[in-house]
């Protein structure tokens, strides 16, 4: 239940600190006519809707890449799929709230070469292959802020509530090839709810088009993993992780179409 409480606190906290500080903007355009002049100049009004998205797709295919303990890495083949789209409604012109789904496919697969393997897995060569799929679903409000007058540049704070769903399938064969053995086959299942925020920047070359530039969700998520091993329950794992969207690996550059502008 603490964890449940520790989410809503962080959304409130969040929610507020956007509000307060639009506010605060609002309040001090006295003193910055730019400003104020944007906002009276607002691209969106109540009912704006948009809808967007982004696709990433990586590709390795190597051989002999590296040697690390005595292991030959004799082949390498890694395969990485994202794909975003996202969907909103302006309540007011400077705040959004919408829904954004995002889809992750990964394949990783080696083929490893090493005299003592023989001793554990009575074979010098054997192959691992990990399938992953994921889901996650965010619920956001937005807050909007025009950078410079008649900018094309937007910066917003983004606040959500997500939901995860992961599925990672891990694979050991023996003598890849020619018999391939099963060594051993791990399945583990997660399935998570978290909150958090991130920010961004949009760049609108035109009234209706944007690129988006977002930094990943920075919050608190609680996760529950399912692992079977070699068809047997190996039971369940509940943890409290804090997430950190702050690293590159995690920027998303996508775009969004905007519907009923000024």
């Amino acid at each position: 239940m603490k964890y449940t409480e520790a989410m809503l606190i962080i959304i409130l906290m969040s929610s507020f600190s956007l509000i307060h500080g639009q506010e605060s903007v609002s309040d001090s355009t006295g003193f910055l006519p730019e400003l104020k002049q944007n906002q009276n100049d607002s691209k969106f009004r109540k009912e704006t809707y948009f809808f967007g998205g982004d696709l990433s797709l990586n590709d390795l295919d190597g051989t002999n890449d590296f040697i690390v303990a005595n292991i030959d890495l004799l082949d390498v083949e890694k395969v990485g799929l994202k794909f975003s789209f996202v969907g909103g409604y302006f309540t007011s012109p400077k705040t959004s709230v919408g829904i954004r789904g995002t889809y992750k496919y990964g394949r990783n697969e080696q083929i490893l070469e090493a005299d003592f393997l023989n001793l554990a897995f009575n074979a010098t060569t054997y192959k691992t292959q990990v399938l992953s799929t994921g889901f996650e679903t965010h619920i956001f409000m937005r807050n909007y802020i025009m950078l410079g007058a008649k900018s094309h540049f937007m910066a917003f704070t983004e606040t959500s509530v997500y939901f995860i769903k992961n599925n990672n399938y891990q694979r050991a064969t023996r003598n890849p090839g020619k018999t391939d053995e099963s060594i051993s086959t791990i399945l583990a299942v997660t399935n998570g709810i978290g909150a958090g925020t991130s920010f961004g920047i949009s760049y609108y070359n035109d009234r209706r088009f944007a690129f988006e530039f977002q930094m990943g969700t920075t919050g608190l998520e609680i996760l529950w993993k399912d692992i079977e091993k070699d068809i047997v329950n190996q039971g369940r794992s509940t943890k409290v992780t804090f997430r950190n969207g702050l690293s590159l690996l995690n920027f998303q550059v996508g775009f969004s179409y905007y519907f009923n502008v000024r």
